[in-house]
C-alpha cells in the first residue's frame, strides 16, 4: 500500500508514527466525532430490544480484548517494558469484566443472568469497568514518562498482575451478586437513574483526562496514536451509553456499545498490522540473503557492463597501473600525450593514489587541447574490494563534460541576469521548496514584510509569521494544491502580516517548477501589495452600504406610523362616525404622532443608524396590551384582506423590560407581513404565552409560506420571498430584518417556521419577563381641567395643514388665533394686533423663524415665543434660545404638552429689566 498504513514495516511500540499513520488516525477520529455529533441529540430515543445484540457484542468484545492482550504480551516479553505490561493487564481486565457483565446481565442468558444478582449488579459492573480501564491506560502513559520512562519489567510482574486481575474481577462478581440487595440503585427497569448519570459524568471526565494524557505522551509511538483513537472512542461510548442516554435499549445504549467495541478493535487492528509488518521484515531479511548469493554471479557480468558504459572507466591495480580500460576511456586517451591512457592517469596521479589507498574522490578536472579543440573531463575514483578487508584496486570514471561546461557558463550568465531582475523588480519574489523552506527572498520582500533575507531563508514559509491568522486555512489549502495536486500555477489573494504586526492585502502568483520526472523542484512566488487598493474598495463598499441602509431605514421607519394616520384620515371623512370611534381615532393618531417623534429623533443621527447603534428607551411593558394595541393599528389592512383573526393572549399580564416603540414596530411588521402574504379570506393568529421566565409571542398565517432555504434568509435586509414578490405591495424588504435587530437588542430571539410553500408561516418572538411595575408606565396624563386658554396667539408655519390644524386646536381651547404662512406676513399681523404668544416654525419663506423671533423679542410688551420645528439637533435648540425663543419643541409635539405650556404663560408679560 503506497502512502498507506503498511507503506513500510515498522515497530509498533518503538517507532514514531509516520505521516500516513497520522492521516489515518485523524480521519478515523473525525469519523468517530462526526458520528458522535450526529448521535448525541437522539441518544435518548428508545429502540426495540434486540436479544441477539448483547451476546454478539459482548462475545466479540471479550475475544478482541483477549487477542489484544495476547498480542501486547508478545511485545512485553520482547521489550520487557513496564508500560506495555500495564496496558496488557488493562485489556485482560477488560475482557474478564466484560464476561462478568454478560453473565450477570438480567434477561440475557437467564432471567437473573448466569451468576445471579439483580439488575443493579450488571449496572455496577459496567460502571466499574468503565472507570478502571482508563486507569490502566493512564498507568501506561505515565509509566512511559518521568522517572518510570524506560523502566524494565519487574520479575514475575505479568504472572502476579494477571492473577491479581482475575482475583479482583472475581471479587467484584462475588460482591455484585451476593451483595446485590445492598447495592445503590442505578437503574429502574430500563430507565437509568440520576445516580447512574452522576457516576457516568465522573467517568466521562476521567476518560477525557486520560485521553489528554495519552495525547501528551512523549515520545509518541504508533501504538500511542491508535491508543489515542481508542480512548477517543471510549469517551464517545461513555457519553452515548452512560451520560446522554435515558435508559437501556435506546439509541445511545446500542451506539455507545459499538463505540466501545471499536476501542478494542482499533488497538487490535494496529497490533495485527504490526504483525504483518514483522512478517514483511522477515521476508526482507530472507531476500537479502538471496541477493547476497546472487551478487557473485553479477560480478562476472561487471566487466561486460563496464565496457558498454558511455563514460570512460579505468581499473587500476595497487601500483597505479591500468589493468582494464573500456572503449570510451581508450577514445578519450587519444586526446592526450602519445602514451595514451598512461599520460591521462599522470594528470590525476595524486587523487588516483588516494583511491587506491581507500579514499574516494570526486570531480577532479583535466583538460586536453588538440587541433585547437578544448575538451574538459571530470574524473572520479573509488576503491575496489576483493573481500571485506583487503583493497585490491581502484576504479576511475572519466566523464567528458565539455558541452556541459559551456552550457553551465551560459546558464551562469542567464542566472546573473535573472538575479539582477529579481533584486530590482517592484514585486516581492520568494522561492520555496517542497518542504516549504524558503530559498530565495529578494530585496522587495525585505521591504514589504520586514524580515531580512538572512532571517527568512532557511525557515518554513508557514512558520515565519507572515501568514495572517485569519487566512491560514486558505493559504494551507493553496499550498496543498500546489504541492499535492499537480497544479503548476495558482493565484491567491490573502492577508499577510509584517514583522512589526501590520496587516497587508497581497496577491500571490505562484508557479511550480518540476524536473523531467514531474517531481517538484521549487515554487516561485511573486507577491504584489494591494493593501491601498483593497482599503479604497472597502471604504467605497462601506460608504455605499451605509447609504443604502440609511435610506432604506428612513423610508421604512417613517412609513410604519404614517400608515395608521392615513387610515385615520380616511375614517374621519366618514359622516357617520360615533363619538367613541372619533375618540379612538384621536387616541390612535396621538400614539402614532408620538411614535413618529421618537423615530425622527433616532433617524436624525445618521452615524448611529449606519453603525447599528439605536438607543432603546426601556420601560415596563405589558406585552399582551401592546399586542392588542398593535393589532388595532393594523386592522384596516387585515379588514381590507377580509382575513379572520384569532387572538390567543394569556390572561395574566406578562411584563417585559423593553422599548414599547420598538416592540410595536416588531409586531406591526410581523402582522403587516402576515396580512400582505395571505390571500384574501385567509386566517391570522396572534398569540402570547409564558414559558418559565420568558414570554413567547407569535404571529401565524395561512398564507404563501416559506421554502426551507428561506427560513433563515427571510431576516436578511432587502430579501423577499421570490414566489410571493407580487404580494409585497411595494415594501423594501427590511421589515423583518429590523424586527430581528430590535428583538436581539432586547436580548431576545426571533425565528420563522413553515411547513413549506403554500402551507403558511409562523414567526415567534422570545423575550425575558420582568417583575410587574408598581405603576404601569406609559399612561398619558390628561390635559388639566381649568379655564379656557383665553390668550391671543400668533401661529406661523409655511405648512398650511400644520398651521391650520394647530390654530383649530388652540381655538377649541378658548384662544384667539391669527395664522400666517411666512415670516413677513406674521410680522405684519403682529404689528396690526400684538399677540401674547407667538408659535413659530423656523423654516419659513421671506423671513425665517429665527429672524422673526429676533425682531419680536425686542418688542415691548414682549410676546412669549415658542419654536415648533422639525429641527431637533442640539445646535438647533441653542440657536433658537439665542434668537430669543422661550421654548423649543421638535415636531410633532404632543398637543396636551403644548397646551399645558401655553396655559402657564401669564396674561401680562413681565416688565423688562432696567438697562445699565
Amino acid at each position: 500500500m503506497r502512502d498507506g498504513v503498511l507503506a513500510e514495516p515498522i515497530d509498533l511500540v518503538r517507532h514514531p508514527p509516520g505521516s500516513a499513520q497520522l492521516r489515518w488516525a485523524v480521519m478515523v477520529l473525525a469519523a468517530l466525532a462526526l458520528g458522535f455529533a450526529v448521535l448525541v441529540p437522539a441518544a435518548g430515543v428508545p429502540l426495540p430490544r434486540a436479544p441477539e445484540f448483547l451476546p454478539i457484542y459482548l462475545s466479540t468484545l471479550i475475544a478482541s480484548n483477549f487477542v489484544t492482550g495476547i498480542l501486547l504480551l508478545g511485545h512485553v516479553h520482547t521489550r520487557r517494558s513496564l508500560a506495555l505490561g500495564i496496558l496488557a493487564l488493562g485489556y485482560l481486565f477488560t475482557a474478564l469484566i466484560a464476561g462478568a457483565h454478560m453473565l450477570t446481565f438480567h434477561g440475557l442468558l437467564g432471567d437473573r443472568g448466569v451468576l445471579g444478582g439483580n439488575p443493579q449488579t450488571a449496572a455496577w459492573l459496567h460502571a466499574i469497568w468503565h472507570a478502571l480501564y482508563p486507569l490502566f491506560v493512564l498507568g501506561y502513559s505515565r509509566s512511559a514518562r518521568g522517572r518510570l520512562a524506560g523502566a524494565p519489567l519487574p520479575p514475575h510482574f505479568m504472572r502476579i498482575g494477571a492473577l491479581l486481575t482475575v482475583l479482583f474481577v472475581s471479587l467484584l462478581v462475588l460482591v455484585g451478586t451476593t451483595g446485590a440487595p445492598y447495592l445503590p440503585r442505578l437503574i429502574d427497569g430500563t430507565r437509568t437513574l440520576p445516580l447512574y448519570h452522576g457516576i457516568s459524568a465522573g467517568i466521562l471526565v476521567l476518560s477525557i483526562y486520560v485521553l489528554y494524557a495519552t495525547v501528551q505522551k512523549r515520545p509518541r509511538t504508533v501504538l500511542d496514536v491508535w491508543l489515542t483513537v481508542a480512548m477517543a472512542a471510549w469517551v464517545f461510548e461513555v457519553g452515548l451509553s452512560c451520560v446522554f442516554n435515558t435508559g437501556l435499549f435506546d439509541l445511545g445504549f446500542y451506539a455507545g456499545r459499538l463505540y466501545g467495541l471499536s476501542t478494542s478493535l482499533f488497538v487490535l487492528g494496529a497490533l495485527a498490522i504490526d504483525n504483518i509488518a514483522l512478517h514483511a521484515r522477515l521476508h526482507a531479511t530472507f531476500q537479502e540473503m538471496i541477493e547476497t548469493r546472487a551478487h557473485a554471479q553479477w560480478q562476472s557480468l561487471l566487466g561486460t557492463v563496464l565496457r558498454q558504459l558511455p563514460d570512460g572507466v579505468l581499473i587500476v591495480d595497487r601500483e597505479g597501473r591500468c589493468v582494464m580500460a573500456n572503449d570510451q576511456a581508450t577514445q578519450m586517451a587519444r586526446h592526450f600525450a602519445a602514451d595514451g591512457v598512461g599520460g591521462m592517469l599522470d594528470l590525476v596521479r595524486e587523487p588516483v593514489a588516494r583511491a587506491i589507498g581507500g579514499r574516494a574522490f570526486h570531480d577532479a578536472m583535466i583538460e586536453s587541447v588538440q587541433e585547437g579543440a578544448r575538451r574538459v573531463y571530470a574524473v572520479s575514483g573509488a576503491p575496489l574490494r576483493e573481500s571485506a578487508a583487503e583493497l585490491a584496486a581502484a576504479v576511475i570514471v572519466i566523464d567528458d563534460i565539455s558541452e556541459r561546461t559551456e552550457a553551465s557558463a551560459a546558464l551562469a550568465r542567464a542566472l546573473d541576469q535573472t538575479r539582477y531582475l529579481i533584486e530590482n523588480t517592484p514585486l516581492a519574489v520568494i522561492e520555496w521548496n517542497r518542504d516549504l523552506v524558503i530559498t530565495l527572498w529578494n530585496r522587495r520582500a525585505e521591504e514589504l514584510f520586514g524580515w531580512p533575507a538572512a532571517d527568512a531563508i532557511g525557515r518554513r514559509i508557514d512558520r515565519i509569521g507572515m501568514i495572517h491568522e485569519g487566512d491560514a486555512g486558505q493559504v494551507d489549502a493553496m499550498i496543498a494544491r500546489l504541492i499535492d495536486s499537480g497544479t503548476r500555477y495558482a493565484k491567491s489573494a490573502n492577508r499577510n502580516r509584517t514583522r512589526d504586526g501590520r496587516a497587508l492585502c497581497c496577491e500571490w502568483y505562484n508557479s511550480v517548477l518540476v524536473d523531467e520526472a514531474g517531481a517538484i523542484q521549487t515554487v516561485f512566488s511573486l507577491v504584489l501589495d494591494v493593501s491601498e487598493r483593497e482599503a479604497a474598495m472597502h471604504s467605497l463598499r462601506e460608504a455605499d452600504g451605509r447609504k443604502d441602509v440609511y435610506i432604506a431605514t428612513l423610508a421604512h421607519e417613517l412609513r410604519n406610523p404614517l400608515a395608521p394616520i392615513a387610515n385615520a384620515a380616511s375614517l374621519l371623512r366618514s359622516k357617520s362616525l360615533a363619538p367613541e370611534r372619533i375618540a379612538w381615532i384621536a387616541a390612535m393618531v396621538a400614539r402614532q404622532t408620538d411614535q413618529m417623534a421618537r423615530l425622527l429623533d433616532d433617524l436624525l443621527d445618521v452615524s448611529r443608524i449606519s453603525r447599528g447603534k439605536i438607543e432603546l428607551r426601556r420601560v415596563r411593558v405589558d406585552l399582551g396590551r401592546l399586542l392588542r394595541e398593535t393589532l388595532q393599528t393594523s386592522m384596516p389592512l387585515i379588514e381590507a384582506g377580509r382575513h379572520q383573526v384569532a387572538l390567543r393572549v394569556a390572561d395574566e399580564p406578562l411584563w417585559v423590560d423593553a422599548d414599547p416603540l420598538r416592540l410595536t414596530q416588531v409586531f406591526a411588521n410581523l402582522i403587516t407581513n402576515a396580512a400582505k402574504y395571505t390571500p384574501p379570506g385567509g386566517g391570522l393568529e396572534l398569540g402570547l404565552r409564558r414559558e418559565d421566565d420568558q414570554a413567547i409571542a407569535w404571529v401565524a398565517d395561512s398564507g404563501v409560506g416559506l421554502a426551507p432555504d428561506m427560513l433563515e434568509r427571510v431576516f436578511d435586509p432587502f430579501v423577499q420571498a421570490g414566489s410571493a414578490s407580487h404580494l409585497a405591495q411595494g415594501g423594501l424588504g427590511i421589515g423583518l430584518s429590523l424586527a430581528k435587530g430590535f428583538v436581539e437588542l432586547h436580548g431576545g430571539s426571533i425565528w420563522a417556521d413553515s411547513d413549506g410553500p403554500g402551507r403558511g408561516a409562523t414567526f415567534l418572538v422570545r423575550l425575558r419577563l420582568c417583575d410587574e411595575p408598581v405603576v404601569a408606565p406609559g399612561d398619558v396624563l390628561p390635559v388639566p381641567d381649568g379655564a379656557a386658554l383665553g390668550k391671543h396667539i400668533l401661529v406661523a408655519d409655511d405648512n398650511v395643514d400644520a398651521a391650520e390644524s394647530l390654530a383649530w386646536l388652540l381655538r377649541s381651547e378658548g384662544a384667539t388665533v391669527m395664522v400666517a404662512h411666512d415670516g413677513a406676513e406674521a410680522l405684519r399681523l403682529h404689528r396690526e394686533r400684538p399677540a401674547r404668544i407667538a408659535v413659530l416654525d423656523l423654516g419659513m419663506p421671506h423671513m425665517d423663524g429665527l429672524e422673526l423671533a429676533g425682531i419680536l423679542a425686542q418688542d415691548a410688551p414682549r410676546p412669549y415665543l415658542v419654536a415648533v420645528t422639525g429641527r431637533g439637533r442640539k445646535e438647533d435648540r441653542a440657536a433658537s434660545l439665542a434668537a430669543g425663543f422661550d421654548e423649543h419643541f421638535t415636531k410633532p409635539v404632543a398637543p396636551p404638552q403644548l397646551i399645558a405650556l401655553l396655559r402657564e404663560v401669564p396674561e401680562a408679560p413681565e416688565a423688562p429689566a432696567a438697562a445699565g
